[in-house]
């Protein structure tokens, strides 16, 4: 195809948002639109490490450890004598 006929091709009434989304048109005019690859995307993993879990159990770890802090304040003791004391 030379570049003439490419420039024709082009000079269509289409807008380059409805280009970059699959329309074309064809000789006699119409709006068409061909087959549009989807955009891949990998599927959030639900077991490992991965960002919900990662984040839960940073919370868990800093709620544990506001309990070891309020349970010395409580009870004047550390943790160990406060179990085997």
């Amino acid at each position: 195809m030379s570049t003439e006929n490419l420039s024709s091709v082009l000079n269509d009434e289409l807008t380059p948002e409805e280009r970059e989304q699959g329309y074309i048109q064809d000789d006699a005019g119409l709006t068409n639109t061909f087959a549009v690859e989807p955009e891949p995307y990998a599927a959030e993993p639900k077991w490992g490490f991965n960002q919900f879990a990662e984040t839960f159990s940073g919370r868990v770890a800093m709620i544990g450890f506001d309990l070891l802090v309020l349970t010395e304040l409580v009870t004047g003791k550390g943790i160990i004598h406060t179990i085997w004391g």
